[in-house]
C-alpha cells in the first residue's frame, strides 16, 4: 500500500477535505491578512500622500499580507507533518534495538502489543503504536492491516516501510522474534540513508538562504539610499510621520526578518532532533554548578542592564551620531554574563560526547562479563575496573561502589545515567538493563546495544561536520551584512552630506524653484530640505543594528538545533555571535571614516 503525499497526510490528520481546509484555513487566514492591512493603511493615513503607506507601499503591504498569512496556512500542517515524521525517526533507531533484544526472549505475534505498550516514553512513535492498537482493539483490524492503514498516513516513511515489512512478515507467518532481529540492520540502514538525505537537504537550504539573506541585504542599501536622497523632515516629526518617512526601509526590514524566520522554521523542520543531556530528577554536581551559574549571571546581567540603560539614556545625543560603531556593543554587553553558564554547558556537552563514544566498548565489555561470571552486579562491574573507559572511569567507579552497597540495582544504574548526564547512555542503559533481564543473553544483548549506539555516534560526526560549515557559513554571512550595512552607511551619509553642501551653495545664489523649473519639475527632495540627512543615518543605524542582532538569533538557533545544543548553548552562541558582530562594526566603521577622509576636504 502506496504512503500518501506529505499534504493528503497533513489533510488527513486536520481530519477534514481539501474544501473544508480552504474554507476554515486559507481563506480565514487571507482575510485576515488582508483585514490587518487594510486597518494599518487606515490608522496611518490612509493612501494620500504623507500618509505611512502612501500610494505603492499600500498596494504592497495590501498584497503582502494576504500573501504571507495565506503562504503560513499552508505550510503550517505540512510543517507539522514533519515535525513529526523527525520525532518518530528520532526514535526509531532506540525502538529497533529494543524490539530486537526483547526478541531475544520468547515473543510472539499475539504478544508484540505486550511489548508496544510499554513505549510510554517514545514519544510521537507511541502515539503511532496507539493508533495501531485502536484498530486491532476497538475495531477489530487485523494486525496486517492494522499496520498498513497506519503506514499509509504515517509522516515518517521509515516507521511507513517498517509497518509494512511487518505486515507482510506476520501474513508469511515468520516469527516476529525472527523478524524483529531480521530488522536491524534494515532500519539502519534506513535510517542512516534518510539522515544523510535530510542532511543534503540543510546543506541545499543554506545555500538558498545566503541567497536570500544577499537579496534582503541589497534590499536594504536600495531603501537607505533612498531613505536619505528622497525623504524629508524635521526632529520635531511625530512617531507616525517618522515611520512614514521610513516606510521603504520599514518594508525592506519587515522582508529580511521573515527571511530569517521562514528560514529558521525550515531549519528546524529538516534538522534532526539530537538530545545530548539526560533527563532526570537528580540534583547532580554539574545541575548545581549549571543553576548558580545562571542565577549569578542573571543578577549580574540585570544590574548591567540598568547601567547601560542609564547610559544610553544619559548620552543619547551623543551615542546615535556613532551608532554604528557602538551600537551592538551597547546591546550585547548586558548579556556578556550568560556566557559564564553557556560556557559550562559546553565543556559539559563535550564531556559527555566522548563519554558517548566510550560506552559502546564499556557495554560490551560489560555484557561479556556478565556472560562469562554470572556474578552479582557489583563482582562484574568491579571486574571491568581495570579498562580504560575514559571519562566513563569515574562514573563506573562510583556504579560499583552503589552496587556494594546493596543500593536497588536499577537505581543505581539511574544513579549512573544521571552522573553521567547523557541522553544517549540513560536510555541504552534501560534497554540493556531490561533486554539482559528478559532473554537471559547479556552479551548478545549488550552486542546489539552497541551496534546501535556506535551507528548513532556515526551519524553524530556527520552531523557535527554539518554542524561545522553552518557556523562558517553564519560568521562569514554575519560579517559581510555587518560591513555591507555599514558600507552603506559610509556611502549614504557622504551623498547625503555633500548633496546637502551642494543645495546649501546653491541656495545662496539661487533660488530652488528656479532650478527646480529648469531641471523640468525634477530636483532631489535632500536638496529643497537637507535638514533631516542626519536624522535619516541615525534610523537607519538603528534599524540595521536591530535587523543584525534577528539574524544573530535565526543563525545561532539553527546551527544550536544542528549541533545538538540546547536553549543555553544557544544563550552563548548567539552572545559569542554579537561580540563578533560588534568588533567587526567597530572596526569596518573606522576604517570607512579613514578612508572617506581622504577623499574630503
Amino acid at each position: 500500500m502506496e504512503r500518501m503525499a506529505t499534504w493528503q497526510i497533513a489533510l488527513r490528520r486536520l481530519e477534514m477535505p481539501v474544501s473544508k481546509f480552504l474554507l476554515l484555513f486559507i481563506l480565514p487566514s487571507a482575510a485576515a491578512g488582508l483585514i490587518t492591512a487594510i486597518l494599518l493603511i487606515f490608522l496611518t493615513g490612509g493612501l494620500s500622500e504623507g500618509a505611512l503607506f502612501a500610494g505603492f507601499t499600500g498596494v504592497f503591504l495590501i498584497i503582502l499580507l494576504p500573501l504571507l498569512t495565506t503562504a503560513a496556512a499552508i505550510y503550517f500542517p505540512v510543517l507539522e507533518v514533519n515535525r513529526s515524521a523527525l520525532k518518530i525517526e528520532k526514535e526509531m533507531h532506540m525502538f529497533i534495538t529494543r524490539m530486537g533484544i526483547l526478541s531475544l526472549g520468547e515473543v510472539g505475534a499475539d504478544t508484540i502489543f505486550d511489548i508496544l505498550r510499554q513505549m510510554k516514553d517514545y514519544g510521537e512513535l507511541a502515539t503511532e503504536v496507539k493508533r495501531i492498537e485502536t484498530l486491532v482493539d476497538k475495531w477489530h483490524t487485523p494486525l496486517p492491516e492494522a499496520s498498513r492503514i497506519v503506514a499509509r498516513q504515517s509522516p515518517s516513511p521509515l516507521w511507513s516501510d517498517f509497518l509494512d515489512r511487518m505486515a507482510f512478515s506476520i501474513e508469511a507467518g515468520q516469527p516476529i522474534d525472527a523478524f524483529m532481529r531480521a530488522e536491524q540492520e534494515t532500519v539502519a540502514e534506513q535510517y542512516n540513508t534518510l539522515y544523510d538525505t535530510r542532511l543534503e537537504s540543510v546543506d541545499t537550504m543554506k545555500e538558498i538562504y545566503v541567497s536570500l539573506v544577499s537579496a534582503g541585504l541589497f534590499g536594504l542599501v536600495i531603501a537607505g539610499i533612498h531613505l536619505v536622497l528622497f525623504e524629508i523632515g524635521n526632529a520635531s516629526a511625530t512617531p507616525l510621520e517618522m515611520a512614514t518617512r521610513i516606510r521603504w526601509l520599514l518594508v525592506a526590514g519587515l522582508l529580511f526578518v521573515v527571511v530569517q524566520v521562514g528560514a529558521l522554521f525550515a531549519f528546524r523542520s529538516t534538522i534532526p532532533d539530537d538530545q545530548t543531556f539526560a533527563r532526570d530528577e537528580f540534583s547532580t554536581p554539574f545541575r548545581i554548578l549549571f543553576r548558580q551559574a545562571w542565577l549569578g549571571a542573571g543578577i549580574i546581567s540585570a544590574l548591567l542592564f540598568i547601567l547601560t540603560l542609564f547610559f544610553v539614556v544619559l548620552y543619547w545625543e551623543s551615542l546615535t551620531l556613532s551608532w554604528d560603531k557602538y551600537g551592538l556593543i551597547l546591546l550585547v554587553l548586558p548579556v556578556t554574563p550568560l556566557l559564564i553558564p553557556a560556557t559550562i554547558v559546553q565543556r559539559e556537552e563535550g564531556k559527555v560526547l566522548r563519554r558517548d563514544e566510550a560506552y559502546p566498548d564499556f557495554i560490551r565489555a560489560l555484557g561479556g562479563t556478565a556472560q562469562a561470571r554470572s556474578a552479582e552486579p557489583s563482582a562484574t562491574i568491579r571486574a571491568l575496573r581495570g579498562i580504560d573507559f575514559g571519562l566513563l572511569d569515574n562514573s563506573i567507579d562510583r556504579l560499583e561502589k552503589r552496587l556494594s552497597t546493596r543500593i536497588d540495582s536499577e537505581r543505581a544504574w539511574d544513579y549512573f545515567a544521571a552522573d553521567t548526564n547523557s541522553a544517549v547512555i540513560s536510555r541504552f542503559n534501560r534497554i540493556y538493563i531490561e533486554g539482559s533481564q528478559s532473554s537471559g543473553e547479556p552479551a548478545m544483548t549488550a552486542d546489539m546495544v552497541s551496534k546501535s549506539v556506535t551507528n548513532i555516534l556515526s551519524l553524530r560526526r556527520r552531523r557535527s561536520l554539518s554542524a561545522s560549515t553552518m557556523w562558517g557559513v553564519a560568521l562569514g554571512l554575519l560579517i559581510s551584512s555587518v560591513v555591507s550595512l555599514n558600507v552603506t552607511i559610509s556611502i549614504v551619509l557622504q551623498l547625503g552630506e555633500t548633496i546637502a553642501g551642494v543645495a546649501q551653495s546653491i541656495a545662496d545664489s539661487t533660488d530652488i524653484a528656479s532650478l527646480t523649473d529648469a531641471a523640468g519639475g525634477f530636483v532631489l527632495p535632500v536638496m529643497e530640505d537637507p535638514s533631516a540627512v542626519e536624522d535619516n543615518i541615525t534610523m537607519f543605524k538603528i534599524i540595521a543594528s536591530i535587523l543584525i542582532v534577528i539574524q544573530i538569533l535565526a543563525v545561532s538557533l539553527i546551527a544550536t538545533r544542528l549541533r545538538g545544543g540546547g536553549f543555553t548553548s544557544a544563550v552563548g552562541q548567539m552572545i559569542q555571535l554579537t561580540w563578533i558582530a560588534a568588533i567587526a562594526s567597530l572596526v569596518s566603521s573606522y576604517i570607512l571614516d579613514g578612508a572617506t577622509s581622504l577623499f574630503t576636504t
